[in-house]
């Protein structure tokens, strides 16, 4: 299997780029932060709009059977199958009920939640000056009455869930925490209200300690200084 990853720098792309540290699988990297040629994106274009990023080429053994494939979670659940690896067969079934909380949980609320902090942010960088006032009072309104709340539960949730599990899954490392990295991460770098949870900290160090993470960190030309920068805006 030889996998071709489109990829955007500070990301959530970077998951995937982990991912396939982690499975120790033969791929390369198109950088897609600046204009790239259009005849690498033609594939993209022609076999599955809208380009997204991260999306993969997946190429097998033939090199003839080609799988395009965007969305972080549906990347990850399809390799993770293909491989035996990172995910379910892992866990005892006492511990699958909290992969499949977690991995979902990721996407399907904290990530959106996260998204909405910096969309309105955005919005306000966006708008002419004149009536610039009025979309700061939109999103001050959005934060107070249901974003902060919404992203400080999230994060209590997690912080407690971590004080009696070394993983999201229990005591293996998974998809679950692969995909829960960018968000929780993001939250942390960006506001000084959530750097004291301590769990989370202690999480975020171990995970951070693979060999894998370091590997795409290298290779994904990750900005610690950039990220932080990004996602405290939003706030």
């Amino acid at each position: 299997m030889y996998i071709r990853l489109f990829h955007k720098t500070n990301s959530r792309s970077q998951r995937i780029l982990w991912l396939l540290e982690e499975l120790q699988l033969d791929y390369e990297v198109v950088f897609c932060d600046a204009n790239i040629p259009t005849q690498e994106l033609a594939p993209l274009q022609s076999n599955h709009p809208p380009i997204k990023f991260p999306t993969v080429q997946i190429f097998h053994d033939d090199l003839t059977e080609v799988i395009t494939l965007s969305e972080t979670a549906a990347i990850a659940d399809y390799l993770s199958h293909q491989l035996n690896a990172l995910g379910i067969s892992l866990l005892s079934g006492q511990e699958a009920h909290l992969y499949f909380y977690w991995k979902n949980f990721a996407e399907a609320t904290f990530m959106p939640d996260l998204a909405l902090k910096q969309i309105f942010a955005q919005i306000v960088a966006r708008t002419p000056l004149p009536v610039r006032l009025v979309s700061k009072f939109l999103k001050f309104g959005f934060d107070r009455g249901y974003l902060n709340h919404a992203l400080q539960q999230h994060l209590l949730m997690i912080n407690e869930h971590l004080k009696s599990h070394p993983y999201l899954a229990g005591n293996h490392f998974s998809i679950a925490d692969l995909l829960l990295w960018f968000p929780l991460l993001a939250c942390t770098q960006a506001s000084t209200e959530f750097s004291s949870l301590q769990n989370i900290q202690c999480y975020l160090q171990q995970i951070q300690s693979r060999p894998a993470f370091h590997s795409a960190i290298k290779k994904g030309q990750w900005s610690a200084v950039e990220f932080k920068s990004y996602w405290s805006k939003a706030w």
